[in-house]
């Protein structure tokens, strides 16, 4: 996996999200209150985050 910098916009399920608490796997997105976005809403790995901001994240190299 490569650590790279996106806009939250660009998560996708199953990338690792890296921060100052840990990493926190993406298991579910929602996107209805844009331009917030909820990271694994309900659960206690729940984070929320701007479209605009940037987040680095760990994420499968494509084939």
């Amino acid at each position: 996996m490569n650590l790279i910098h996106i806009p939250a916009d660009d998560l996708r399920i199953g990338d690792v999200i890296v921060h100052d608490g840990g990493e926190t796997v993406v298991r579910e997105l929602d996107r209805s209150s844009t331009p917030i976005i909820v990271t694994n809403p309900g659960g206690s790995s729940q984070i929320s985050g701007y479209v605009w901001e940037h987040v680095a994240v760990r994420r499968e190299e494509q084939q």
